[in-house]
């Protein structure tokens, strides 16, 4: 009998432990103690994997209190082996490499620990440049862990006052989830909001998802019928910790179908390479048209990413056509395994599943083929990557008064875009001589409530205006001759002697800046640029006595202003 009974449990355990590495093994990246990035207690305004605009949020968003200027701590040995500044992105950034294959990248930061802040102003000033991305030898700034490397800010994409703090795989560069490395006191579950039932016979983009509400851990009914031959499902879903203000994202998701594993994913190791993928994994166009985030639980044709983990070829699509009722058990999970599951049953209740005669196409764009469209008045070309799955593609003209172009809906920007495509439009009348070089084709958005514009800079060939882009809309070609305009406070023969800085308002109305610099006579003077705004720290560049300053902003289709002030310092 004792024999038996050990059968038994050994039986058990072994069919437990499979069942539980059927789908992603539990990771432990360190097992040395990771440093506190800001000695204060941690508090997250956002996580790893979190859907963001094209991409997946990359790393931990630690909240400073809403303050700047907090100092921030390498939190391993390593050495700085490369300085970023940029106006977007992570504007002023560091990177640490660590002898135990990981970098740490620290963004938004103000400023760098003082030997570090001079040695970047000295290589800004002899290249005569503010953006700067400076790959460093590992002699160079050698850092212990808890050693002060700079003070927190707001610069970059940034929102808010905050430090970001990514975790990467030295060899291949990838970011990995940092709470797989900090030690957070985590006990509470994911929350699920809703579910959302797609039929899985037509694309994404070409139909609106059944969203159900979810309330105490269940739906409303306990079976959905549906009158598709096959569905896959969306969840809305957040995620908390104790004693923290803020939504964070889940980090992942099991699907099982009658009680058997059916698909997962799992959002860790995502490179830069393919985070724009975000906008297959999640359902763009529902986003676009209403504002909320739903990831998908199931894969896209033409989607890409190496997060998911599918136990049949359908790659999370539910087959309903044997009639039959099929028990669907979602399981969301937070990065301390804190779970949440929801059950619930679904069917079809369409007796005749037959495909009925579809709509007809005039133009019908397949994902992972290259796709062409081209006439009298445009051209357009998608590679095999830009969609993510297949579109009935619309295309309209719209007549106007434009004496160089109408404006042509290339379809609608609910459908994202992963590669450029060209873009080739013909002029109503030819473009005159004197006006080629200031040709630019403006888009405007045409989904959602944003009425966006945004003109890139063309290019004139015998064939039409030609841009790249990476989104639908609608455009026209228009003539830019408007130069930058550049706003500030200073005034002529002002004494700035008191002064610790200066500052300009430079904004662009049609394409966007080219570059921006301030001299004063021949010698280049550091601008730090934060969105339209550029200052000048006062610093010892700017000699005493009385000086020249000329300001030069130039756009994309090189129209270019120019301003003149005479100061005493």
């Amino acid at each position: 009998m004792k024999q038996i009974i050990f059968v038994l449990l050994s039986i058990f355990v072994t069919s437990k432990n499979l069942y539980s590495q059927e789908f992603f093994k539990k990771k432990q990246y360190l097992k040395e103690n990771i440093g506190d990035p800001l000695k204060i207690p941690y508090s997250f305004a956002g996580n790893f994997g979190e859907c963001r605009p094209n991409h997946f949020h990359s790393g931990l968003d630690f909240r400073t209190e809403g303050k700047e200027n907090l100092p921030v701590y390498a939190v391993l040995d390593g050495y700085i082996s490369r300085i970023k500044i940029e106006k977007g992105g992570f504007g002023n950034a560091i990177y640490i490499t660590h002898l135990n294959g990981y970098t740490t990248v620290y963004a938004h930061l103000n400023r760098f620990y003082p030997l570090l802040e001079k040695y970047v102003r000295d290589q800004q000033y002899k290249n005569k440049t503010w953006k700067i991305d400076i790959p460093l030898l590992p002699h160079q700034f050698i850092i212990k862990k808890g050693q002060l490397i700079a003070y927190s800010g707001n610069t970059g994409n940034s929102s808010g006052p905050h430090l970001h703090l990514e975790i990467r795989d030295s060899k291949t560069e990838s970011p990995l989830n940092p709470l797989l490395f900090f030690k957070v006191n985590d006990t509470k579950k994911p929350i699920l909001k809703g579910i959302a039932v797609y039929n899985a016979d037509k694309s994404i983009y070409e139909q609106t998802p059944n969203i159900l509400q979810v309330s105490n851990g269940k739906l409303k009914k306990d079976t959905i019928n549906v009158s598709s031959k096959s569905v896959y499902f969306g969840v809305s879903a957040d995620d908390f910790i104790q004693n923290m203000p803020g939504i964070l994202g889940v980090f992942e998701l099991r699907l099982f179908v009658n009680e058997k594993p059916f698909f997962a994913w799992q959002l860790d190791d995502i490179s830069y390479d393919s985070t724009r993928y975000m906008n297959a994994h999640a359902d763009y166009k529902h986003k676009k048209l209403n504002n909320q985030w739903v990831q998908l639980c199931a894969k896209l044709p033409n989607d890409k990413l190496n997060i998911y983990k599918s136990f049949s070829p359908s790659n999370g699509r539910v087959d309903l056509s044997d009639m039959k009722p099929k028990k669907i058990r979602i399981e969301l999970y937070d990065a301390s395994y804190n779970s949440n599951v929801i059950e619930f049953y679904i069917q079809t209740d369409n007796k005749n599943l037959t495909s009925s005669s579809a709509a007809t196409c005039k133009y019908d764009f397949k994902a992972g083929a290259k796709n062409k469209l081209s006439n009298q008045d445009i051209s357009i070309e998608l590679n095999e990557d830009a969609l993510y799955d297949n579109i009935c593609f619309d295309y309209k003209k719209i007549e106007t008064n434009n004496p160089y172009s109408d404006e042509y809906q290339i379809h609608f920007s609910y459908v994202p875009i992963h590669s450029k495509y060209k873009l080739r439009i013909k002029p109503k009348t030819e473009i005159p001589q004197n006006y080629k070089s200031k040709v630019a084709i403006v888009r405007t958005d045409n989904a959602g409530n944003s009425k966006s514009k945004n003109g890139i800079a063309a290019i004139v060939m015998p064939s039409g205006i030609e841009i790249e882009t990476n989104s639908f809309g609608v455009f026209k070609i228009v003539i830019d001759q408007t130069p930058p305009n550049i706003n500030t406070t200073l005034k002529n023969n002002t004494n700035i002697s008191q002064l610790k800085k200066i500052s300009f308002q430079v904004t662009e109305e049609t394409t966007s800046l080219k570059s921006c610099n301030l001299y004063a006579g021949e010698q280049w003077l550091r601008l730090v640029q934060s969105g339209n705004t550029f200052t000048y720290e006062l610093d010892d560049n700017l000699p005493k006595g009385k000086n020249i300053l000329k300001m030069i902003a130039v756009d994309e289709n090189d129209n270019t202003t120019e301003k003149i002030f005479i100061v005493n310092r």
